[in-house]
């Protein structure tokens, strides 16, 4: 039993470093001044005062988050409406607004972004500019989470239960929805929207297929300059990886937090 146990422990040692010895190969790589032996020769910040000092890849930051914002705020306004309308009004379609939204999941991003590609590029209609179209594919990307997200949220707080009784006491459903309910899952409306905006920063496929000619982000950049400056592309990476831990730990302490005042 303890041969095992300590088998297993060696087993988990070596799954951990195999996963971490890029991360962290990375991240020393990103201070080195000259490293062509086994050891790195001096370390120095030049890289990373030279990365964050780069015009073109903090704009790629902020187009990476603006264009993973917009397109979660959407799709939280539309099925946060379309649950509404279910609960209160429709029950009967929930299972089909359910269908609706997971469809997505069973759909590859490169084959979803390929397929309006070739649909909608030079139509004429404001859907063959590339950003609304890179805009429509990321809202139907992350719906499956973000309903699965609000959905669960909008049953643990009792949706239909909170209407009526507000409804009781001469409260119009949608004000009571649009007062009451919303506030009481905006934990969880936060947590799927960090998760959504978390892979949508990192995305780079669809991006790449749809319009990183024309909206370069940070992981666009990333690429563009591959063969260039090895350590200040090292020290970039390790920044949107910072960035992107700062969001998961965001997502995990607030469900934290929630699940701290369940339990209270």
């Amino acid at each position: 039993m303890k041969g095992d146990k300590f088998l297993k422990g060696i087993w988990k040692v070596i799954v951990a470093v195999f996963l971490l010895l890029p991360l962290i190969v990375t991240f020393v790589y990103s201070f080195a001044e000259r490293w062509i032996y086994i050891l790195p020769e001096g370390f120095t910040l030049n890289y990373y005062i030279q990365t964050l000092t780069n015009e073109n890849f903090l704009l790629g930051i902020v187009r990476g988050l603006c264009i993973s914002i917009i397109p979660v705020v959407i799709t939280n306004v539309c099925i946060l409406s379309a649950l509404y309308l279910v609960i209160v009004h429709v029950p009967n379609l929930e299972k089909t607004v359910q269908i609706f939204c997971l469809i997505p999941s069973t759909v590859n991003g490169i084959i979803l972004a390929t397929s309006v590609l070739a649909t909608y590029a030079g139509s004429g209609t404001i859907f063959a500019n590339r950003i609304v179209m890179l805009s429509f594919i990321y809202c139907v990307f992350v719906m499956p989470m973000t309903y699965q997200g609000i959905r669960n949220s909008l049953y643990s707080v009792n949706t239909l239960g909170i209407l009526e009784a507000a409804e009781m006491l001469g409260s119009r459903k949608i004000r009571s929805y649009v007062t009451i309910v919303i506030p009481s899952i905006l934990p969880g409306l936060l947590n799927s929207a960090l998760m959504c905006l978390s892979a949508l920063f990192g995305d780079f496929a669809i991006i790449k297929i749809i319009a990183s000619s024309q909206y370069e982000t940070a992981q666009s950049y990333l690429y563009k300059n591959r063969h260039t400056d090895t350590q200040a592309l090292s020290a970039a990476v390790v920044i949107l990886l910072v960035i992107t831990l700062i969001m998961n730990y965001t997502v995990h302490r607030s469900q934290q937090i929630k699940n701290e005042k369940r339990s209270a």
